[in-house]
């Protein structure tokens, strides 16, 4: 069996206290099929000082190059990158799952990359990563489900509906490929269904306004 990477050592930052004024402490988003698009419009909308990271699985072909982190640089003021081996996540910043490898979430909010088997024959894949995030952040983990084909980010919505977060989904009929929203918000586990530049919107009212997730709510419980 692969083991996923990890640092040396781990961090001294406090996997209890998130980034200052952040009603979540992580933004997680599944997509595939027409992800690119629905990503930057996602992506538009945040603030430059967006008080919390961003982190991206887009199922990407292995085999070929992605520039995906550098079209994205192009629409969102926040700063964009390929996830790194043992980096710790820093708030205003979008990491992306490179291709080919599995992405997740460490107990010291380090990447994680990891050649394991693919997850709903995807790989990178959501599930992995949403399922990370939950068992870390708990309540305070905030998921997006976008446009995709099949059921990627299902299972890991579970999870985090589980630990009190909270989940988006696109509106399928604003989908190139609705099956991946669809799935989420057929289980139950979805608690807003809005197009992905009204979901911008929404990420930064629910991360950065106090007392809106109450207000919508969405506070913590299972589903």
């Amino acid at each position: 069996m692969q083991h996923a990477d990890t640092p040396e050592s781990s961090g001294s930052h406090n996997p209890d206290s998130g980034p200052p004024f952040a009603a979540f402490d992580v933004v997680v988003v599944a997509t595939s099929l027409g992800g690119r698009e629905a990503l930057e419009l996602l992506l538009e909308p945040l603030p430059a000082d967006f008080p919390a990271p961003v982190v991206v699985v887009q199922h990407l072909d292995a085999q070929a190059p992605s520039y995906l982190p550098e079209m994205l640089a192009r629409r969102t003021r926040l700063a964009v990158k390929f996830a790194e081996a043992g980096e710790l996540l820093c708030p205003s910043t979008v990491y992306v799952a490179a291709p080919g490898r599995h992405l997740l979430i460490g107990p010291d909010r380090r990447c994680m990359l990891s050649d394991e088997p693919p997850v709903r024959f995807s790989r990178p894949s959501a599930d992995p990563l949403f399922a990370s995030a939950a068992e870390l952040f708990g309540a305070r983990t905030l998921a997006v489900i976008l446009t995709g084909r099949l059921s990627d980010g299902t299972v890991g919505a579970a999870a985090i509906r589980r630990a009190g977060g909270v989940v988006l989904a696109q509106d399928p009929a604003t989908c190139r490929a609705p099956e991946m929203p669809e799935a989420a918000i057929r289980q139950g586990l979805v608690h807003l269904v809005l197009p992905p530049e009204a979901l911008g919107v929404a990420l930064s009212t629910l991360v950065a306004v106090p007392g809106v997730r109450t207000l919508f709510g969405l506070d913590a419980r299972a589903a």
